[in-house]
């Protein structure tokens, strides 16, 4: 969305939606690659408050290794 307080709510609604289901439940799926590119993405915003959410989820997937992976394949080294 071109608006930072959507962007912002659909930052928080997914960390909090990565926090209850879990980083290892979440790998399994069809959509990891994907998950880790908006994850990424989100981290990059311009607006400071959907940068942070976008940054947690980052933090989070880090800690598992195919997602470590994927973010590593989706963003530059200097990013993450």
């Amino acid at each position: 969305s071109r608006h930072a307080p959507v962007r912002k709510r659909a930052a928080q609604l997914l960390l909090s939606l990565m926090e209850r289901i879990g980083v290892t439940k979440l790998a399994g799926t069809a959509r990891t690659e994907r998950l880790a590119h908006v994850a990424g993405k989100l981290a990059q915003d311009c607006h400071k408050d959907t940068r942070h959410y976008g940054q947690e989820m980052v933090k989070m997937l880090l800690n598992h290794q195919q997602f470590k992976k994927l973010l590593e394949q989706s963003l530059s080294t200097r990013d993450l």
